[in-house]
């Protein structure tokens, strides 16, 4: 039996963003988010009950600054090996694997990502993933990939109704 999902963990580069890294005239890096993403991440899912986690293998202040306004707690960047911050999360919130989602685009999140009982991957996610996860978004990564797979959750766990009742009723 299928448990519903109580935390989806989330990469950052080429799930979140379009994995490309931008810098400007002083180095500074930019990063673009798509704002479809955010509004799942930051109302949609927290009322639904469901609670947003970042593991990011990177490094900078925009994740961070991108976490504190979508309001995720949970925040791992520079994380080489990612299933430490994913059993760190776990353990934390007592869940078991089969109520973690996880969300990632390439190599680098597979030892986390496969512990998780949802997998999904943007559709331009590297063939390997692809091929190892439960879902794959129609879209690329940093262009609403991440609110698909949310979508698809809610809809798994028989949530979207009421979601989408507040919304557009």
């Amino acid at each position: 039996m299928k448990k519903e999902i109580k935390m989806v963990v989330l990469d950052v580069d080429g799930a979140m963003t379009d994995g490309i890294i931008y810098y400007g005239a002083n180095g500074e890096l930019v990063k673009a988010f798509c704002a479809k993403d955010g509004f799942f991440i930051k109302h949609v899912c927290p009322e639904s009950g469901i609670r947003i986690a970042i593991i990011s293998g990177g490094f900078g202040e925009i994740v961070k600054k991108r976490a504190e306004v979508l309001g995720i707690e949970d925040v791992y960047i520079g994380h080489v090996d990612k299933a430490e911050a994913y059993n760190e999360l776990r353990q934390k919130y007592s869940l078991d694997d089969s109520q973690i989602a996880y969300f990632g685009d390439d190599w680098f999140d597979w030892s986390a990502m496969k512990f998780a009982g949802l997998k999904g991957a943007p559709s331009d996610a590297s063939p390997e993933i692809k091929e190892r996860v439960d879902f794959v978004s129609k879209a690329k990564a940093g262009k609403g990939s991440v609110r698909e797979f949310l979508e698809f959750i809610l809809k798994r766990d028989n949530k979207f109704e009421a979601a989408q009742k507040k919304y557009l009723d």
